[in-house]
């Protein structure tokens, strides 16, 4: 099972994305353009691609959704109006030539069951960012978006199409991934007095996460997360003129201690995070049930 995810925004056609969306949803396909100027039924690839070559270059994308997008997948998209939508397909490629299709420009389609995603907070940073892209299709690599895209469809769906592993017990972090473990540092440390200044919270900032200043000591910091296993050396953040909150998901701390530097523990923000469910995001809280940091009540209601 692959995750993907599909941009709507069509190029011919009446190159509407607001028709080719509804177009979308009328429908329960998911696809492309690409359309070819002839309207014969074409049901095997090699005769597309023959005609379509005759109008497009470049036909890498439509390719790309015949050679990957399989039965069983899931594909995350977003219509004009920035609403998400989780879908389950239903069939390999398929062309279409009928006249609602060439207007919306959707020729080259899946056929899937499509769901909407009621709650913004349900829709992991993962997949947020994978929509800066400009790519047609993509493929959103890792397990954890894997298991939380299988389990929202069950949940969106009331089924149980997918099988999901046994989490208990385990690390909370590496499943949250380092955007939506950067939110839960950024919201405990609001809610002690630093106030984020957003702009500084970029994704080339090569040293530090965000800048923050004390609501009331008007006191400067920054603030450097990691995720993964790699250590964070207390030694190498000494000596700046703001204070430094550290946070190494795994524990792993380097160097000698320093009032400068705050190394916040996980246990420390697991408890945060136990004691103040209702701050964090409905991603958040379903990683956090599914590892044993609290049950699953009424997600997505």
């Amino acid at each position: 099972m692959t995750v993907f995810r599909l941009h709507i925004r069509p190029g011919g056609g009446l190159a509407n994305p607001v028709v080719s969306f509804a177009y979308c949803l009328q429908e329960q396909v998911l696809g492309v353009g690409w359309q070819t100027c002839s309207e014969r039924v074409i049901t095997i690839w090699d005769e597309y691609e023959e005609e379509a070559l005759k109008e497009h270059d470049d036909l890498s994308r439509v390719r790309y959704l015949k050679d990957n997008v399989q039965k069983g997948d899931l594909i995350w998209t977003r219509c004009p109006a920035g609403g998400y939508y989780l879908a389950k397909v239903l069939s390999e490629w398929e062309y279409y030539t009928n006249k609602q299709a060439r207007d919306a420009d959707i020729v080259n389609v899946v056929r899937c069951q499509i769901l909407k995603v009621l709650h913004v907070d349900a829709v992991p940073g993962k997949v947020v960012a994978c929509f800066r892209a400009t790519r047609a299709i993509q493929r959103i690599e890792g397990e954890a978006i894997s298991v939380y895209s299988q389990f929202l469809w069950n949940q969106l769906s009331g089924t149980a199409d997918y099988t999901l592993p046994n989490l208990k017990g385990k690390n909370v972090f590496p499943f949250l991934g380092s955007e939506a473990t950067e939110d839960i540092i950024f919201i405990y440390l609001q809610i002690q007095g630093w106030l984020v200044v957003p702009s500084s919270r970029k994704g080339d900032t090569m040293s530090y996460e965000f800048y923050l200043i004390h609501r009331d000591t008007r006191r400067r910091a920054v603030v450097q997360v990691k995720t993964g296993d790699t250590p964070l050396n207390i030694n190498e953040w000494t000596g700046r003129s703001e204070l430094v909150f550290l946070f190494q998901a795994n524990g792993c701390y380097g160097g000698n201690s320093s009032p400068e530097v705050v190394c916040l523990t996980t246990a420390e923000i697991e408890h945060f995070m136990i004691m103040n469910r209702d701050l964090l995001p409905l991603s958040t809280l379903y990683w956090m049930d599914y590892v044993g940091l609290g049950n699953i009540t009424a997600f997505l209601e």
